[in-house]
This record gives structure tokens, C-alpha cells and sequence, in this order.
């Protein structure tokens, strides 16, 4: 019977996991292998660790209080401070829009589907997903979707040979060159595809949104452990992907960062299975991202204002994304743009990071239930691994 309780609970956890590995991630995860080899193989499996404390927490907020982070924040700060720690989010959310419609851009065109007509229907897809009335409804939308991804990539990976020596010596070695900027500013970008704002906003708000009971709060636990070891190995699957790209071409690493063009020739070199299988990875990647992103980042917002109106909701989506359409249109380069964003997210995740600690270890928040001890100790060392990681790699950037 117990499988049986674990569908009840099965969907937020999974879907903001797979979610994670959206085109910013795939980006980061292929420029890691193309730079530095499998070097990076090590690094991603051991973020599982905090990638699955920190969302449990998540997950744990709102499963017992009931409520999401943005909700949580004002109940117990007010809204003023609500405010800030969703704002910035909410901002940087819009250049995740850019960088899940340039990827599913790459998707469109490897499918030989003309742009502007493909962004136009995910366009409406995504708002009408997005500004489903019941959580439930999206899920139904999403959990495909997620499957779909896996799959691909997996495919992907089967498409590629695996260097047994390099994954040994170097993959899992834990002795990297830390002392690299290069490899520092990969490192914090690794981290930020990892730990990411609008997920926390996204995991605690549709907890409670879809009410899974406290009872079965083992059962999110172990779903949120299986997406979290699933998310990190699809991002291996990416690095080694990346390395075997840079060893059919090596002028894809233009300058030290992915050279779009090489990168597009060395695609359509591919046999014509491979190109479908990354334009529908892309296509499902992105897509299941914007939802996610625009779902997390209007909780957060909405929340913190404590407002319930179904049409801001709308509004906000539409306001966020045709601008995003309107710059994947004209732009050319997005690739360092995302790299930047995943180091840069690593300092934005500092304030929902505290925030969450502060409200799982609060009695009246976690209605008698709060999170304490050796638990609550491993949450604030590995929150504060992230944000150091992500302040080494800004100061790369400088």
C-alpha cells in the first residue's frame, strides 16, 4: 500500500527537480565538458547533497506549515520583508525567460519548426499551463513533460561513448584545480544551476497547494531525494556530451566560452535521430522550466503582497515572457548570458536561503514540527557553502 501513498504525494518535488536541468543547466553542464573534461563530473554528484537538504526544507516548510516561502515570510517578518526576498527573484526571472526561450529556440530549429510560429504556440501553452486555477491541473501537464526529458537525455547519453580512464582519474577525483578562475567561475555557475531561487518557491508552494499531509511527509522525502540524485546525473550526462563535442571540434571552445555557431555546425553533423532527440530535450527542458519559474516566481510575489486575484497572476506571466520572446528574436549570443545568471543566482539565493532556515526552525510557523538540531545545522553549513561558492565565482567575473 505504500506505493499508493507515494503517488498521492508524487509531483512537486519531482517536477522542481527535473525542472532544475533547464536549458541555463544543459548550457553550463555541456560548457563544464567542453572546457574542462570530466573534471566537473565530481562537483555535480556531490551538490546532490545540498541540492536535496535545502529543497527537503523547502518541501518540509510547506508541507507542515501549509504554507509557500512568500506566504511564510510575511506571516512571520511582514510583507515588507517578503517583499525583499521575492523581488530580486521575480527580476531575475525575466532573464530565465530569455534563457528558456533562446533554448527552446534551438530546440525549434533543430526540429526544422519555423521560429516565431513555434514560440507563438509555446507562448500560449505556457500561459495557459502556468495560469491553471488548481495546481493539480498544471501537474498533469508538467509530470509528462519531465518524463519526456529524462528520456531524451538519457537517449542522448547512449549516443556517446564514455571515457572509463577520464571518469576514473579525473570525474571522480576530488582534487580539481580549485586555484583556476576559469574553472572557479564553472564551479559557482555548477553550483547556481543547482540552487536556484525560484525553487524554493516553487517546492514549499505547491506542498501546500496540493495539501500533502504531514503523515506522508516520508514519502516527499524520498521523492525529493530520488529527483535530486536523478537531476545531478542527467547533468553528468550533459559534461559528457560537452566532452565529446570539444573532442570532434575543439574551435567550439571560442575564447573559453561555446562559440554558438560551431556549436550549431557540429549539430547538424549529427545523424538526424540525435537532432530530434536535442531539439525535443531543449523544447522539454524550457518549457517545463518557464512553468515552474513563472509559477514560483508569482507565488513569491503575490504572496509577499498577499494577493490572491487570478488575473494578476496573467498579468504577470504575460508581462514577463513577450519581452523575453521579443529579445530570443533578435539576439544572437545568449550562452554567456546563462552562465553569468547561474553564478549570479548564487548570491540572490542568500535571502530566501535565510529566510527558509529562520521559518523551519520557527515552533509556531511549523505548527510544533520544526526542524532542529543536526538537521538544522547540516541546512545552515551547506546554505553557506552555496553562497561562498557563489561569491568565488563572482569575483571571478571582476
Amino acid at each position: 500500500m505504500e506505493y499508493k501513498e507515494l503517488l498521492k504525494t508524487f509531483g512537486p518535488a519531482w517536477i522542481v527537480m527535473i525542472a532544475d536541468v533547464d536549458v541555463a543547466s544543459i548550457i553550463e553542464g555541456l560548457q563544464s565538458g567542453i572546457a574542462w573534461g570530466y573534471r566537473m563530473i565530481f562537483i555535480m554528484l556531490i551538490l546532490t547533497i545540498p541540492l536535496f537538504f535545502i529543497q527537503d526544507a523547502a518541501g518540509t516548510l510547506g508541507t507542515i506549515s501549509g504554507m509557500g516561502l512568500g506566504e511564510a515570510i510575511r506571516k512571520k517578518f511582514g510583507k515588507k520583508q517578503a517583499i525583499i526576498a521575492s523581488i530580486p527573484m521575480t527580476i531575475t526571472d525575466f532573464l530565465e525567460y530569455v534563457v528558456e526561450y533562446a533554448g527552446i529556440g534551438i530546440g525549434l530549429q533543430l526540429l526544422g519548426i519555423p521560429l516565431i510560429i513555434g514560440l507563438i504556440i509555446i507562448f500560449i501553452f505556457h500561459i495557459a499551463v502556468a495560469t491553471s486555477k488548481r495546481y493539480r491541473h498544471a501537474e498533469m501537464f508538467l509530470i509528462p513533460i519531465s518524463f519526456i526529458l529524462v528520456v531524451a537525455t538519457i537517449w542522448i547519453a547512449t549516443m556517446f561513448p564514455i571515457n572509463s580512464k577520464e571518469l576514473l582519474f579525473y570525474g571522480l577525483n576530488p582534487i580539481q584545480p580549485y586555484n583556476n578562475k576559469n574553472y572557479n567561475f564553472l564551479l559557482a555557475a555548477s553550483i547556481g544551476a543547482v540552487i536556484m531561487p525560484w525553487m524554493l518557491f516553487f517546492h514549499s508552494g505547491a506542498d501546500s497547494r496540493k495539501k500533502i499531509k504531514t503523515e506522508n511527509l516520508k514519502y516527499e522525502r524520498l521523492e525529493t531525494f530520488i529527483g535530486a540524485l536523478v537531476s545531478e546525473i542527467l547533468m553528468v550526462i550533459t559534461v559528457i556530451v560537452g566532452y565529446n563535442l570539444a573532442k570532434i571540434d575543439p574551435n567550439i571552445n571560442s575564447d573559453g566560452i561555446i562559440n554558438p555557431y560551431t556549436f550549431e555546425k557540429i549539430l547538424t553533423s549529427f545523424n538526424t535521430n540525435l537532432l530530434y532527440l536535442l531539439g525535443i530535450g531543449f523544447i522539454a527542458s524550457g518549457f517545463l522550466a518557464l512553468v515552474v519559474i513563472s509559477m514560483a516566481s508569482a507565488w513569491g510575489a503575490l504572496e509577499a503582497l498577499n494577493i490572491n486575484k487570478h488575473k494578476w497572476y496573467i498579468i504577470i506571466y504575460s508581462l514577463e515572457s513577450l519581452p523575453a520572446i521579443l529579445i530570443v528574436l533578435i539576439s544572437k549570443n545568449l550562452i554567456y548570458l546563462m552562465l553569468e545568471l547561474m553564478v549570479i543566482y548564487t548570491i540572490i539565493v542568500a535571502p530566501p536561503l535565510y529566510y527558509l532556515g529562520r521559518l523551519i526552525s520557527d515552533e509556531k510557523i511549523m505548527k510544533g514540527k520544526p526542524i532542529k538540531g543536526v538537521r538544522l545545522k547540516v541546512y545552515w553549513v551547506l546554505s553557506a557553502m552555496v553562497v561562498i561558492g557563489g561569491f568565488i565565482g563572482f569575483i571571478s567575473l571582476l
